[in-house]
């Protein structure tokens, strides 16, 4: 009996072109390597400027790196049996055993779990991923605050309750999936066993149907400048939308190519603003988080330096253009989060920055998530708010595609692209800078 032949999967973790703009070729390159810290650990001024060093493997390989070891260890002296007191040695064990209170990173009595060996398990340095605690505290102390992180409070963005409203928004010309839908949807997410099959067969195949939208999958932002000063790792995005490099001004692309050029190709997508993050049904969703910060940061830097460069003095509105979602397959959750800049008053920020634009910290704030196993109904409100959410993302777009055309054009700023109270149609640029 013949065997079936092995399906290849439509969606691979890789670059994947999904829009060739005429009249731009790629000059052919060679393979990019990876990075060597990128392969081996982060360099060693990441974990030198760290102000909180975690626990994790790759912390753990720099001390190992750090840490000068004799070639050959020496046998120790072993200590007769007739020489050792059980009695003394099972006391010092119930006792506690030896004080380890000054090792770095010892957890402290309040933080210690239940656990019956008393260590976190966020602590346990079983995580090999870039995306680690440490990662996060880099960002931290480079001024990318997670949602609700604690020491700065949560700053929402002003426009915050106007973006709410656009993703709770019906919308009457897409049709409803009927409740035979949904179950297929339960169905087929049921059935993914990772990651590429999550995007292949949930995100390609129900939830962007309605409404299609240029946009890029799994494309690796190799072309951009490091947001900390300390390269660490090439973001990898599972979605992002953005603008068309033929519809944007090559002055502007040339202009600022490392902030809104994300990838070295360049017929790839310019000033991506709405950033999707998947994960298969042993991912973790931590990291999901982590990732859908870090490239949403890079996308509000992006439009931030756009917007900048159009009009200095329009910097300081405390307004979102940049959205990141996630999902996860296990729970069902489709989460929406707004990412903005707001000013910094820390010295150690506006080091790192050779501008003023740069003297800003981003705040990730989470907007609002759908369970979509609830019900019909639940799962076609979140399936409105994702086509919202990009529809909302395109309008900025838009917005700051024509004020930066117009200024190419004329050398002066006509106008402004100020927020989120404009519409492309306004303007009537309806799909100009798609």
């Amino acid at each position: 009996m013949s065997s079936k032949p092995a399906e290849v999967p439509r969606y691979e973790k890789r670059e994947l072109e999904v829009e060739e703009t005429p009249g731009l070729t790629a000059l052919p390159t060679p393979k990019r390597q990876k990075l060597k810290h990128q392969q081996q650990n982060f360099p060693p001024s990441f974990w030198d400027n760290l102000s909180q060093l975690w626990l994790t493997t790759r912390s753990l390989r720099e001390f190992d790196r750090r840490t000068v070891w004799p070639s050959t260890p020496k046998q120790p002296h072993l200590t007769g049996a007739a020489q050792i007191d059980s009695n003394q040695l099972v006391q010092f064990a119930q006792e506690g055993g030896p004080d380890l209170r000054d090792l770095r990173a010892y957890p402290r009595a309040e933080e210690a779990s239940s656990d019956p060996a008393g260590i976190s398990t966020d602590m346990m340095a079983s995580n090999t991923s870039a995306y680690s605690k440490a990662f996060e505290q880099h960002m931290i102390d480079h001024g990318c605050f997670p949602p609700e992180y604690p020491l700065y409070g949560a700053v929402k963005p002003q426009n915050f309750d106007e973006i709410v409203a656009r993703l709770e928004r019906p919308i009457p010309s897409s049709p409803a999936f009927t409740a035979q839908e949904f179950t297929d949807y339960l169905v087929v997410n049921k059935s993914c066993i990772n990651e590429a099959e999550v995007m292949n067969n949930v995100i390609s195949g129900i939830f962007a149907v309605r409404k299609p939208l240029p946009h890029g999958l799994t494309s690796q932002f190799n072309n951009l400048e490091s947001l900390t000063g300390c390269e660490l790792v090439e973001p990898m995005p599972d979605w992002h939308d953005g603008i068309s490099p033929s519809s944007l001004a090559v002055t502007v692309r040339n202009r600022l190519e490392n902030f809104i050029v994300p990838s070295t190709n360049p017929s790839r997508l310019c000033v991506p603003n709405f950033l999707f993050e998947v994960k298969g049904p042993d991912g973790s969703i931590t990291i999901l988080l982590r990732q859908a910060m870090f490239a949403g940061v890079l996308g509000a830097r992006g439009v931030h330096e756009l917007r900048h460069w159009l009009d200095p003095h329009t910097l300081d509105d405390n307004k979102a253009y940049t959205i990141a979602a996630t999902y996860e397959p296990v729970q069902r959750n489709l989460i929406f989060y707004a990412i903005h800049p707001t000013r910094s008053n820390n010295t150690a920020h506006q080091a790192l920055s050779s501008t003023p634009a740069r003297y800003y910290t981003y705040r990730m704030t989470k907007l609002k998530a759908w369970m979509l196993d609830s019900d019909v109904d639940t799962f076609n409100k979140g399936m409105w708010a994702f086509q919202n959410a990009r529809q909302w993302a395109k309008e900025q777009r838009d917005l700051l595609c024509a004020a930066a055309n117009l200024k190419a054009e004329s050398k002066e700023p006509a106008f402004m692209a100020s927020g989120s109270q404009g519409s492309s149609d306004e303007l009537g640029m309806d799909g100009a800078c798609g």
